[in-house]
């Protein structure tokens, strides 16, 4: 097998610096999904706007057997999905009757919706009540005590806000609604402007909606650069230019919305959720490159066992170090798209990986300005610091804002830490006490079966994996939580030898992604691993001819959203676990 794992590390290598754009940047572009794209054309309906035949096209094609659709790519039927699509389809029909989509409809199941949001889109069509959509103000004293309640860790695994249920427009003006998770503040917002326009029409609250709307808006003229909140606000707008005193900026603020949602689209004919990840792609794609370089570094004195690497490496990663460095927010963080003028919030994730990225191009000799550099490093670790809750964990955004610690999130946080702590970057600060809180936080988060869930990526696998890598290199290799993590992905691996699961934890068919990421952290945990080995050998046999893998469903917005699927996750992973077995075998 050895001999077949580094010919195979080249060809994935040179792929993925085949990536790289022509700013410096990696990016992937992400699946289509089925809410984002019902949300497309929910606009094009609300505008009277005949649908674009590209989205009845998606529609038809990636209806499933038992005809229904999925959220996202792993094409596993819901119901809340197929009640989204055949209202849109129902919609257009009424329209312009086609006999493609009368077809089509003939075949589709009946659901009676239960998900709030999508409650909300029959009720902009007149086939629900407006006033059935919210909780009664009189629910907030008792949504307060069941956020206290939740904190209870116990209770707050077990503790869920209803979802056939909106919070009622009234938590507009609470602290809770300042409490709120970010993503959710951006998608109540304009459901708020949509339920008060269609019910009680008082002017201050539609006033006061409407103007947090405007001065949320970005500068690229969506809304958290994201497919589903922007084309609500979208929404809420074209409701507020009908219903109520509109002014040029709502309608400049309508067409740059849609205009931003129109570069979501895919050549598919789907919308994806996101534009792009590109900071979080790049940071990766470093990080990957930079394990190779100092692999094939260390193997120098064995050239007959040395892949030919030349200088591109070197400069590709230097180009990517520059772009991050170029894109770092005023506050020390970043966001997880990189816009020009930075107004996209930082969040924990990408900063941990940026500040590793930074930190590990520097394996590649001084890839930038050194100054530039360490400055940048600085003000990421600064920003960490910052945001570190409590109990020692690492949330998205802000820890105790309806956020909550994370797995992943708090492993990278850990792993950038340490290579800070171990760096040659002068004047550096004692980061120890933050992160031995955040391990010793990771260990306590380990199920009683043996895994670590994540909230970001599919699911046990990646927070098995993750947790066991940041716990290995801060030298926890034989810490019984590490024993048990190995034992519980030894016991999971498919019969492929791969790995898989969906967003909620079910096992599936194995994809190159979570094979890769369990993978690499069993070679971590162990080099002689006989179970890593048939992971080794699955990524070998699907890897194509040039390099790459096929993208599998992976990533995760909201659980009642779906999904994505990210060509770069199936390139850096698997990159990680070539180089870490090729290390093994040297």
């Amino acid at each position: 097998m050895t001999e077949k794992v580094r010919p195979a590390l080249t060809r994935s290598t040179a792929f993925l610096l085949e990536q790289q754009g022509k700013e410096g940047y990696f990016e992937g572009q992400l699946s289509s999904s089925t809410f984002p794209t019902c949300a497309y054309a929910w606009i094009e309906l609300a505008r009277g706007e005949p649908l674009d035949p590209a989205l009845t096209e998606w529609f038809i094609a990636n209806q499933n057997e038992d005809n229904g659709w999925g959220l996202d790519t792993a094409n596993a039927s819901n119901t809340e999905a197929t009640r989204f699509v055949r209202l849109v389809l129902e919609q257009t029909q009424q329209r312009s009757p086609d006999p493609s989509i009368q077809k089509l409809l003939t075949s589709v199941p009946k659901f009676e919706p239960h998900l709030a949001l999508v409650k909300l889109a029959y009720a902009a069509f007149n086939q629900f009540d407006w006033n059935e959509l919210t909780l009664s103000e009189n629910a907030i004293p008792l949504m307060k005590l069941a956020r206290q309640l939740m904190k209870i860790p116990i209770l707050g695994s077990r503790l869920k806000p209803p979802r056939h249920r909106l919070p009622p427009v009234e938590l507009f003006n609470t602290s809770m609604f300042d409490a709120l998770f970010i993503a959710e503040q951006h998608t109540l917002v304009p459901v708020f402007i949509l339920i008060e326009l269609n019910t009680i029409k008082r002017p201050e609250m539609i006033n006061s909606l409407a103007a947090w709307l405007k001065t949320h808006v970005l500068s690229d003229g969506s809304w958290f650069r994201v497919n589903y909140i922007t084309a609500l606000s979208v929404l809420a707008l074209i409701e507020l230019q009908e219903k109520w005193e509109a002014d040029e900026e709502i309608a400049e603020l309508i067409e740059r919305g849609i205009a931003w949602l129109r570069t979501t689209r895919n050549p598919d004919g789907g919308c994806r959720e996101a534009l792009n990840l590109n900071v979080w792609d790049t940071a990766l794609s470093v990080i990957a490159l930079t394990e190779v370089y100092a692999t094939h570094t260390e193997l120098e004195k064995h050239p007959s066992k040395n892949p030919p690497f030349t200088d591109e490496l070197t400069d590709k990663v230097r180009r990517a170090a520059q772009w991050l460095v170029n894109h770092q927010n005023e506050d020390g963080g970043w966001a997880f798209s990189g816009l020009r003028d930075r107004t996209l919030p930082s969040d924990a994730d990408d900063t941990a990986l940026g500040t590793l990225a930074l930190i590990r191009s520097l394996l590649t000799g001084s890839p930038i300005d050194r100054k530039a550099l360490d400055d940048s490093v600085h003000r990421g670790i600064a920003w960490i610091q910052t945001q570190q809750g409590r109990d020692g964990s690492w949330s998205t955004y802000q820890p105790g804002q309806g956020d909550v610690g994370c797995v992943s999130i708090t492993a990278h946080t850990i792993e950038a830490l340490l290579a800070f702590e171990r760096s040659d970057i002068p004047d550096k600060p004692n980061v120890r006490e933050a992160m031995n809180t955040g391990i010793h936080w990771l260990r306590k988060q380990i199920n009683r079966d043996g895994y670590w869930r994540d909230l970001w990526l599919a699911k046990d696998t990646y927070g098995t994996a993750c947790a066991l890598i940041a716990l290995v290199k801060v030298g926890l290799k034989n810490a019984p939580e590490v024993q048990r993590g190995v034992a519980w992905l030894e016991r999971t691996q498919n019969s492929d030898g791969g790995w898989g699961e969906d967003m909620f934890g079910n096992p599936t068919e194995s994809t190159v992604e979570q094979t890769a990421w369990s993978t690499y952290a069993l070679l971590l945990a162990n080099p002689e691993n006989t179970v890593a080995e048939r992971g080794i050998a699955f990524l070998l046999e699907h890897q194509r001819e040039d390099g790459s893998w096929r993208e599998k469903c992976v990533g995760i917005y909201w659980e009642i959203i779906g999904g994505y699927a990210d060509p770069i996750y199936a390139s850096v992973f698997p990159i990680l676990a070539l180089n870490q077995f090729s290390q093994t075998t040297s």
